[in-house]
């Protein structure tokens, strides 16, 4: 029983982690809701669909692929057994012809559910590896930091990669704790501090796996072994076992660095040029002031009291002989991280999210030296409690909200349809709107789906009831239906729903996004044809 309370303030923390992490997973749905989902799931479509292990691009890791395209097979015989038919069968195209038909719905909640889990993850780590060097209190502090820290929240149930790179980055950390044999200074300890250190090298390859830059995590995990307590010979040897595993692990989780290595080395080459192309983002304002565009938040990621903290943390930790090892350690990772992404032109805050546990450690750690030296430290103590929330609550309040009543403008105007038509009522679809095809198809009418240059045609013939149109735009912003075409249509059609506000973007390959506008028009009968 006293073990079992003991646990209850870790359990509580992970209830809240979960609270305000699962309003995205049905936010948006059938479509999705961030502009990474699309870049995983649909190589995850390509794997299902060509039945393989080699994916079709190499621009990214394979792993994250790999892990969302297994729970997809095992959840398989579920989906048949709910919808008659195999999840094979009812896979979008590959490649997609448009970056936002993405089907079934049921891939896209396994994914979110998969980063879920990983964001979970994170907080647990963050509080072991806080524990690991201050102590019980400091663990459930940074636990607490890792829970509500907006930068993890905002992107812990939507599909991207970042979450699961920073796990095992976590992973790896805590086995370099061990592998400096700073926790086991009796009989064994040498045995111990050889297997930690490999287990370190193994999630160091994996964090590289799931994305690149990850893999700078063995630079910290090497320093650990080269500080260990051991002769200079036994830690070069432990050393080099580490890298090896790091390999081993790295190539088991993506073959394809040996059996495609031009390939990979030309996606990473396209990856690079990518972030090269244009010029947009600031890491620090989005640490303190306003947080990724792509995100539904105008407060920042992790703001500028939590960017404090953790520099008093950093040098607190620095000038501690039981904690600089590990932060010397931590720096270095950070010190490489910035370094590599600095020359990019592109610059999202997604690619410093590894470093954010850390930042809850060092919090934890400034919190841990402040409350050995106070006489009372339950104040300390009560504050610390109190922090996160007073700190993230602003954040959190509008990111859940954003996502709890989140409908796509498209669903939107399905629903629309399917309540104000009739069942001998033609629909007309603009195409360039990206309606999913099973949607339309469950409306049970008369439906067709043409680009805007055959709609176009199909419109003037004023053969259908209803025509479904956008804000649609060439590649200069100009908009696509000309005025003399948009005076026709006022003459024949009126308004008679509208949904979202975003111009239709005119890439193929670019996220819409769940606002875009969305016109549902109604015939005018001959006799009764508006004016203008």
């Amino acid at each position: 029983m006293k073990r079992f309370k003991s646990l209850l303030p870790g359990f509580a923390i992970l209830i809240a982690a979960t609270a305000v992490r699962l309003p995205p997973l049905a936010a948006g749905l059938p479509y999705l809701s961030y502009v990474d989902e699309g870049h995983v799931l649909h190589h995850v479509v390509h794997l299902l669909a060509a039945d393989t292990w080699e994916p079709d691009t190499y621009s990214y890791p394979s792993l994250p692929f790999y892990l969302i395209a297994g729970a997809a097979l095992a959840y398989s015989p579920v989906y048949a057994a709910v919808h008659g038919r195999p999840l094979q069968g009812d896979l979008s195209p590959a490649p997609p012809h448009y970056y936002d038909i993405l089907e079934p719905r049921e891939l896209i909640v396994l994914g979110r559910l998969v980063t879920l889990a990983f964001s979970l993850g994170i907080v647990v780590l963050t509080g072991l590896l806080a524990r690991r060097l201050a102590g019980p209190a400091a663990g459930l502090f940074a636990a607490g930091l890792a829970a509500l820290v907006p930068a993890l929240v905002a992107r812990s149930a939507v599909v991207n990669i970042n979450p699961m790179a920073a796990f095992f980055g976590l992973v790896a950390l805590l086995f370099a704790e061990d592998a400096r044999d700073g926790r086991r200074p009796r009989r064994g300890a040498g045995l111990a501090g050889v297997m930690a250190g490999v287990m370190a090298g193994v999630m160091a390859g994996l964090a590289g796996a799931m994305k690149y830059p990850a893999a700078l995590v063995c630079l910290p995990v090497a320093l650990a072994i080269l500080l260990s307590g051991a002769a200079w010979r036994e830690r070069l040897a432990r050393l080099a076992l580490a890298g090896g595993s790091a390999v081993a692990a790295l190539l088991l989780a993506m073959p394809a660095l040996v059996l495609r290595t031009d390939q990979v080395f030309a996606g990473m080459r396209r990856m690079s040029a990518v972030y090269q192309a244009q010029e947009v983002g600031s890491y620090w304002d989005q640490a303190v002031r306003r947080a990724e565009w792509d995100l539904p938040l105008t407060h920042p990621e992790v703001g500028i009291v939590f960017v404090i903290l953790a520099a008093g943390g950093l040098l607190a930790g620095l000038g501690n002989r039981r904690w600089s090892k590990s932060v010397w350690g931590w720096l270095l990772f950070g010190v490489a991280t910035g370094l590599l992404v600095a020359p990019y032109k592109f610059r999202a805050f997604r690619n410093l999210l590894g470093l954010v546990p850390l930042a809850c450690v060092l919090v934890a750690l400034l919190y841990a030296e402040i409350r050995q030296r106070v006489p009372r430290p339950l104040w300390v103590d009560l504050a610390a409690a109190v922090l996160p929330v007073v700190l993230f609550t602003p954040a959190l309040s509008q990111y859940i909200g954003h996502h709890a009543t989140l409908v796509d403008s498209r669903e939107r105007a399905i629903r629309w349809l399917d309540a104000n038509t009739g069942a001998r009522d033609g629909v007309l679809f603009a195409e360039e709107l990206t309606i999913l095809p099973t949607r339309i198809a469950s409306l049970e009418r008369v439906t067709d789906v043409k680009v805007w240059a055959r709609a176009r045609q199909r419109i003037l013939t004023r053969r259908y009831r209803y025509v479904v149109l956008g804000d649609l735009r060439w590649r200069d912003g100009s908009a696509r239906i000309p005025p003399d075409m948009r005076a026709w249509i006022g003459r024949n059609y009126t308004m008679a729903a509208r949904f979202g506000t975003t111009p239709t973007h005119p890439y193929s390959a670019v996220i819409r996004g769940n606002d875009q506008a969305i016109y549902i028009l109604k015939r005018v009968p001959k006799k009764k044809k508006a004016e203008g």
